[in-house]
């Protein structure tokens, strides 16, 4: 039956073909066509469906705020995303002939399954959680269990209530689980989900056919496509010292030939070394401060003609909230600036870029330090020697930007989905306090640009027609 959301999901889709021409190939395929900035709020809410066993898009769109059982339904969510990619790992997965290609596999027990097994040694997966006496519990869809932590091994990564965990160990005769070995679950490639899943439009922009894939693949490697991101961080710009360093850089890159020149410059907040006050006072300072941006922006007209600037705000930015994801800039504030430079984007916290094949997400919090003040600790735990591996590996293998409690981290339920890291993407920028880094895990690229406000003045160069994922990255 034709009806008007069908029509409107045609017109939809033909809008995005439309935007790019139909009759560039290769190399003569122009780049600004496919430089797409995604608001976190206008992701499509693609939800799990357990009875099809694979991605719904909900009847209702997503609001911030919604029923209540909304908040059982996306921890379902991160609980069966994350359970039916372990359930395809080699590891996990057995063999289709017994007996042929291996006779042992990793079983995975449900909770519930664990009933009157006293004695019996087990592997469950579950989200770790403390409850109100203050005893750890590791809970499924079906049931929970208390864990015995006294003697458990953490295998490497960061532990934290509100991530979801592989526990191996024995079911005991007082009910509780005596945790031998923990671990997170093991993190599926990008080029593995796609292969599954590449058919949904995650981003709402359009999925892509495998011949769009490839012909895109092939323009964003090519010479003529040799292009950078320029990534700064926590621009304070009440300082005047950061005033200064940002207008040499930009210099810099003004002077440029026009080919040389970055396509997009990423400027994360916090905006202002003071956090933002709901009085009249700051909301003015706010103002007056991107007023001067753009008027400092305004004496680089080449750069102004050939470069994007996104602005994304950062965790005491206003309106200040703990909740994700945060929304992008007030208008009211950033008004004179929108006027003066039409090719400003102002991006939701965190949002996400498209550019040919690849998917980057950009993520401004102070991550390490919110995790290490959380993170749970064990009878054997051994100290981490790379913190920076130790959160990488843990933000992907959880498959999610905020893998903590809601005490600790609220969420908007119903708009969850934009934290979502699966399918794992080309590139994760965490935008952080902490010292640069810059690693590759599982082909993905993560790094952190550093504070632009510090002695340093550090920032990051990303260069998304580099082959290899280390490369792509330079730090200045």
């Amino acid at each position: 039956m034709i009806t008007i959301e069908l029509l409107e999901k045609v017109h939809d889709d033909l809008k995005v073909d439309n935007d790019a021409p139909d009759d560039e190939e290769g190399d003569d395929l122009e780049s600004r066509h496919y430089l797409n900035i995604i608001d976190a709020f206008k992701m499509p809410a693609w939800r799990w469906g357990e009875e099809r066993n694979g991605f719904e898009k909900p009847t209702k769109e997503p609001t911030v705020a919604p029923p209540p059982t909304s908040k059982a339904r996306y921890m379902r969510d991160r609980f069966n995303i994350i359970k039916q990619a372990i359930l395809r790992n080699e590891h996990f997965s057995p063999p289709a002939i017994a007996g042929h290609e291996r006779t042992e596999y990793m079983k995975l027990t449900s909770i519930k399954n664990l009933l009157g097994r006293q004695g019996g040694h087990f592997l469950i997966f579950g989200l770790l959680a403390r409850m109100e006496d203050g005893a750890f519990y590791l809970e499924d869809l079906d049931d929970k269990v208390e864990l015995d932590l006294s003697e458990a091994t953490p295998e490497s990564g960061l532990f934290t209530e509100g991530s979801f965990v592989l526990v191996d160990g024995d079911y005991m005769a007082n009910s509780t689980f005596k945790v031998n070995e923990m671990g997170h679950p093991p993190s599926e490639p990008r080029k593995d989900a796609m292969k599954i899943f590449g058919h949904h439009d995650f981003l709402g922009i359009g999925a892509l056919t495998i011949e769009e894939q490839a012909r895109r693949l092939e323009s964003e490697r090519s010479a003529r496509h040799q292009t950078s991101f320029v990534i700064l961080s926590d621009v304070h710009l009440d300082n005047y010292k950061t005033i200064a360093a940002l207008t040499s850089v930009l210099s810099a890159y003004e002077e440029m030939e026009t080919a040389d020149q970055p396509s997009l410059f990423v400027l994360f907040g916090n905006f202002r070394s003071r956090p933002f006050l709901f009085d009249g006072e700051s909301a003015r300072e706010y103002t007056e401060l991107f007023d001067r941006l753009g008027r400092l922006l305004a004496t680089f007209p080449k750069l102004m003609q050939h470069s994007q600037f996104l602005l994304i705000p950062g965790p005491s930015d206003p309106y200040t909230s703990q909740m994700l994801p945060q929304q992008p800039l007030p208008a009211t504030m950033t008004e004179s600036l929108s006027k003066r430079l039409p090719n400003v984007t102002f991006g939701s916290n965190p949002c996400r870029v498209r550019y040919f094949t690849q998917e980057i997400v950009l993520f401004r919090d102070d991550l390490m330090s919110r995790m290490m003040r959380n993170a749970v600790h064990m009878g054997n735990e051994q100290d981490e020697s790379d913190l920076r591996k130790a959160l990488v590996q843990t933000i992907l293998d959880q498959a999610h930007l905020a893998p903590l409690p809601l005490t600790v981290r609220p969420v908007y339920w119903e708009f969850d989905h934009a934290l979502r890291l699966y399918p794992m993407p080309t590139t994760l920028i965490l935008a952080d306090k902490f010292d640069p880094y810059k690693l590759v895990y599982g082909d993905c690229l993560v790094f952190n640009p550093g504070c632009f406000s510090r002695k340093k003045f550090s920032w990051s160069t990303y260069h998304p027609h580099m082959v290899e994922p280390k490369e792509r990255m330079e730090e200045r």
